[in-house]
């Protein structure tokens, strides 16, 4: 299959590249079927998730754990359940981040996880409720954190 993915042009999948996003993005439910294309081959660390159903729909996705080692995000039983599995280490994790002109005012959504079943690639954006997580941290507020 092929799909012109909006940061890269003609692209050629297959269907198991795709996952299946439950209930869609927030804002975005009536799109669920997406394509993961990493940035840098062999790397997570930045990935354009490209819908299948809008070929001008992209977010630009990080693994929040090369940004924010410590980020320890909890799911419940229900969301592990509605993701295919009983257990967290089949789940992996990106969060959305909104990409401006300096990488320190970049932000990332640590509240609102994709997780993501690595098995089955059925995936659900969370709210955590965790309240040291919120819905905008910039890239320059986590690498002061880091530094001090």
């Amino acid at each position: 299959m092929n799909i012109n993915a909006k940061y890269f042009g003609q692209i050629s999948y297959e269907q198991e590249d795709t996952i299946h996003i439950i209930n869609g993005l927030f804002g975005f439910e009536s799109f669920t079927k997406y394509l993961p294309i990493p940035f840098h081959e062999d790397n997570d660390s930045l990935i354009s998730l490209q819908s299948l159903e809008d070929e001008t729909l992209s977010f630009i996705v990080m693994n929040p754990f090369g940004i924010f080692p410590d980020y320890a995000p909890l799911l419940s039983q229900e969301d592990l359940a509605e993701l295919g599995t009983s257990s967290e280490k089949d789940i992996s994790y990106y969060v959305i981040s909104v990409v401006r002109d300096s990488i320190a005012e970049t932000t990332v959504n640590l509240k609102a996880p994709l997780a993501v079943n690595a098995l089955n690639r059925q995936a659900k954006q969370i709210i955590l409720e965790q309240p040291e997580y919120t819905f905008r941290h910039t890239l320059g507020e986590i690498t002061q954190k880091e530094d001090a």
